[in-house]
């Protein structure tokens, strides 16, 4: 019998292998335990968005409704009740008018987002040079505070989360 000459073999060994994939394995796993809290942070990104947008939105809402010039009833909407600046104060029709952009939206009234609520403040601006007790008062400051449920980690809903937004609108 002769023998033959071993040539070197290079490669890897079954121990370097499982040490190998033992490793990957790890930094996957410390990965994987990521994810959820990434996930919960972008849906919290999604839900603030989303309340910023729903104030906005209000907002203008009460913006269009101080620029319109219905003044009275009519037979013919938007006109039916009256609109402008000046009803855009507590006890104004831009509060009691069904569907009027000041009214406080609850949960599960506004179309489409039933885990928001929608809440509205105006006060007139005590800084337009008006003594209290005067009017008209000229400016009026708009606040629309949209609350929200927040996702945690394990995809529960909990309440406490809010956008703030306030504006100053003003009778030219």
């Amino acid at each position: 019998m002769t023998g033959f000459c071993r040539k070197e073999e290079s490669g890897f060994t079954l121990v370097e292998i499982l040490v190998a994939v033992f490793i990957l394995m790890i930094g996957l796993v410390a990965v994987m335990q990521w994810f959820p809290l990434g996930t919960a942070g972008v849906e919290s990104g999604r839900r603030q968005s989303t309340g910023v947008f729903l104030a906005e939105q209000k907002i203008e809402q009460i913006k269009a409704w101080a620029l319109s010039v219905c003044t009275g009833p009519a037979s013919v909407p938007p006109c039916a009740v009256a609109q402008g600046f000046g009803t855009v104060t507590a006890g104004g029709s831009c509060f009691t008018a069904a569907g009027g952009p000041c009214n406080n939206d609850n949960y599960s009234t506004i179309p489409g987002y039933p885990e928001y609520q929608r809440t509205v403040t105006i006060t007139d601006d005590l800084t337009s040079g008006n003594p209290p007790g005067t009017a008209p008062w000229t400016r009026k400051v708009v606040r629309v505070q949209v609350q929200y449920r927040r996702v945690t980690a394990q995809s529960v809903l909990t309440s406490g989360q809010q956008v703030d937004f306030t504006t100053l609108i003003a009778q030219h």
